[in-house]
C-alpha cells in the first residue's frame, strides 16, 4: 500500500509583486526538493558546505534512455537555498555510465566528487572538483584517479586537509579485488604512484574499503578480507601525507575470529589512531556488532579482536559509527524482536558502554532499517534512519547524549513523510546541533528524486511552523479571515521602533509574499496575484527572532 496525503487545494501560484525563493520547508509532508527532473536520482551523499549548509551528490538518469547514469550535484545553503543550477550542476556527463559518486568538502565552501566511471570500456575511478558558486575547477568530466585496463570500484573519498582528497578504491589489476588509494591535490594533481598505493595487496579478496583522516594529513583505511581464503576478517592500514604505508605491510589485523567479519566502519580517534566496529558472526549462529580501538602504531587498544558492542538474540548489522566528541555512538539494524528496529550504543575511549547491555533501541514503526549516524557539533549525536509503516517509508530522526539518553521524542521525530517512499537517508551537521537530512524519494511515483529537510536542536521543522510553542499563534491576527479581496496581518503590541518582516508561505512550504511590516506592525495583504486556498506566515524581528504564527484562508 502507498501513501496518499490529501491537501486542501493543488495551488498553482503565479506572483508579479512578490520574490518567491526556495526555502527550507515547514511540513515533513512537504520537504525541500534538491532535484526533480525527470527520471530517476538515486546513491545520494552529503557533506557539510562549512557554511551551515549541505552539498548532496547522486546518480543521475535524466539524460539516458537506459540504465546509464552521469553525476550531478546540488549546493544548499543555511536557509535551504539552492545555490546551483536548478535540479543541479552536471559534474560529469561523458558517454556510457558514471556511478557510485561519493563526496568530501573542500573546506571552503565547494567540495570534490569522485566515481566509478567506464568511459574507456572499463570502470576507472575519476574526480571532479567543484566550487562553492557550482564551477568545475578541473578538467571537464573529471580528471583520471585511477585507470588500467582492469577494473576499479566502489571509490571512497575524504578531505586530506589541504584543499585535496585521498581516495580508496577496490582494484581488480591482480586478478583479485585488492586495496588502492590515491591523494589528489586542490588543482587536481595526483600526489602519490601512478596508479594508486597498494595499501593491501594480499592473496585472495579484499573488498568493502572505508576510510578516515589520521589527523597528520594522511588516513586511516580499513576493509573486510578474505587472504586466508575461508571467511573475512577486518584489516586497517595508515598511510601518511606522502603516501606511505604507516603499519604492517597489508594491513594489521583488527578481527580474526572464527567465521566471518565485515561491513567495517572507521572514525578517527583524535591521536593519529582510530576506532573501528564492525558486524561480526563469531558465534557461528548469527550476527553481532564488534569494535576495537588502535593506536598511532596500529596497536589494539581493547580486548583482542574487539569488544562486543551488542550480542543480542539474531542478527544485528547495518553497523554505523560516529566520534561526537564525547563518546563514539555505533547505530545498527537489529533483527532481536521479530522485526528490523534500530538500537544504538555510545562508548568510551576505554570502550565502555554508556547505555544499557546491547544498547538502546530508538525506533518504535514497524519496521527500522538503514541508520546513518552524526556529531551534532554540541557534544551529542544524531541518528537517521528509514522507518516503515503501512503505508511506505519515511525518514526519522533522534538526538543522543554522552550517556546514551535519547533527546528528543521517543521512538524518533519526523523528518519526511510524504506520500509513497522516501529511503536512504542520510545527514550533516548544521553547525548549531541540528541537521540537513537528504534521501531518494518516490514521492512522484514514477522514479526517485532528491528531497532534503532541516531540523532544530530540538528536533523541530526549520521555518517555524511547528517548531514554536503555541503561545506564538496568539501574538496576531489576521482580519477577515477567510480573504476574498483585502486583509490586514496586525502584530498585536508591537515593541517601538522594533522592524519585524512577514513571510507567507504556501501549502507546500515555499515563500511566497510577504514584506517589512509598518511601524505598527500592520501589513496589509492584497490577494488578487494568490489563488483560493489555505496559507501560512510568520512574523519575524529584523534578528530573524520569530515572534508570532498564524493562518489564513483565500476564498473567491
Amino acid at each position: 500500500m502507498r501513501k496518499r496525503f490529501i491537501l486542501p487545494l493543488c495551488i498553482l501560484l503565479v506572483f508579479y509583486t512578490f520574490n518567491i525563493r526556495a526555502q527550507w520547508s515547514n511540513f515533513t509532508t512537504v520537504n525541500t526538493p534538491v532535484s526533480v527532473p525527470p527520471k530517476s536520482q538515486q546513491n545520494a551523499h552529503g557533506v557539510t558546505d562549512k557554511k551551515g549548509g549541505i552539498i548532496a551528490a547522486w546518480d543521475d538518469n535524466r539524460n539516458s534512455t537506459g540504465n546509464s547514469t552521469d553525476i550531478y550535484a546540488q549546493r544548499l545553503n543555511s536557509a535551504g537555498q539552492a545555490k546551483w543550477p536548478a535540479n543541479g550542476v552536471a559534474v560529469c556527463t561523458n558517454t556510457l555510465m558514471q556511478r557510485s559518486v561519493n563526496v568530501a568538502e573542500d573546506g571552503v565552501g565547494g567540495a570534490i566528487f569522485v566515481w566509478e566511471d567506464n568511459r574507456n570500456g572499463n570502470y576507472d575511478i575519476y574526480a571532479q572538483h567543484i566550487d562553492s558558486s557550482g564551477n568545475a575547477l578541473w578538467t571537464a568530466d573529471g580528471v583520471a584517479v585511477c585507470s588500467k585496463t582492469t577494473n576499479q570500484k566502489n571509490p571512497k573519498i575524504i578531505t586530506d586537509q589541504a584543499g585535496g582528497a585521498i581516495i580508496v578504491w577496490e582494484d581488480s589489476v591482480n586478478i583479485y579485488w585488492d586495496i588502492y588509494a590515491q591523494r589528489i591535490s586542490s588543482t587536481g594533481n595526483l600526489l602519490w604512484t601512478s596508479g594508486g598505493v597498494g595499501i593491501c595487496t594480499a592473496p585472495n579478496m579484499q573488498n568493502n574499503p572505508r576510510l578516515d583522516i589520521d589527523g597528520a594529513g594522511g588516513a586511516i583505511i580499513t576493509w573486510q578480507d578474505k587472504r586466508g581464503n575461508v571467511d573475512y576478517d577486518i584489516y586497517a592500514q595508515r598511510v601518511n601525507a606522502t603516501g606511505a604505508t604507516q603499519w604492517n605491510s597489508n594491513g594489521v589485523v583488527v578481527c580474526n575470529a572464527t567465521n566471518t567479519q565485515n561491513n567495517p566502519r572507521v572514525e578517527p580517534d583524535g591521536a593519529s589512531g582510530a576506532y573501528i566496529a564492525w558486524v561480526d558472526k563469531r558465534t557461528g549462529f548469527d550476527y553481532d556488532i564488534y569494535a576495537q580501538r588502535l593506536d598511532a602504531s596500529g596497536a589494539a587498544q581493547w580486548t583482542g579482536n574487539g569488544v562486543v558492542v551488542c550480542n543480542a538474540s539474531t542478527n544485528q548489522s547495518a553497523v554505523d559509527m560516529k566520534y561526537f566528541g564525547s563518546g563514539l555512538i555505533l547505530s545498527w539494524k537489529d533483527e532481536r524482536n521479530g522485526s528490523y528496529d534500530i538500537y544504538m550504543q555510545v562508548l568510551n575511549s576505554s570502550g565502555v558502554a554508556s547505555g544499557t547491555a546491547n544498547g538502546v533501541k530508538l525506533s518504535s514503526a514497524l519496521k527500522s532499517i538503514n541508520p546513518n549516524s552524526i556529531s551534532d557539533g554540541t557534544g551529542n549525536a544524531i541518528v537517521v534512519w528509514q522507518d516503515s509503516t503501512v503505508a511506505g517509508w519515511d525518514v526519522t530522526s533522534q538526538k543522543v547524549n554522552a550517556s546514551a539518553v535519547i533527546q528528543w521524542t521517543a521512538g524518533g521525530v519526523t523528518v519526511s513523510n510524504a506520500s509513497d517512499d522516501q529511503v536512504n537517508p542520510s545527514q550533516v551537521s548544521d553547525g548549531h546541533g541540528g541537521a540537513i537530512y537528504i534521501w531518494e524519494d518516490h514521492r512522484n511515483t514514477a522514479d526517485y528524486d532528491v528531497y532534503a529537510q532541516h531540523l532544530y536542536t530540538n528536533g523541530a521543522v526549520s521555518v517555524g511552523i511547528e517548531e514554536y510553542t503555541q503561545a506564538h499563534a496568539n501574538n496576531s491576527l489576521c482580519y477577515p479571515n477567510p480573504v476574498s479581496d483585502v486583509a490586514s496581518i496586525r502584530l498585536k503590541n508591537p515593541e517601538p521602533d522594533q522592524e519585524y518582516t512577514l513571510n507567507i508561505y504556501d501549502i507546500y512550504g515555499n515563500i511566497v509574499g510577504g514584506d517589512n511590516m509598518n511601524q505598527e506592525g500592520v501589513f496589509r495583504l492584497m490577494t488578487s496575484a494568490f489563488s483560493a486556498g489555505i496559507y501560512y506566515y510568520t512574523i519575524s524581528t529584523k534578528y530573524t527572532t520569530l515572534v508570532s504564527k498564524g493562518h489564513f484562508s483565500i476564498i473567491r
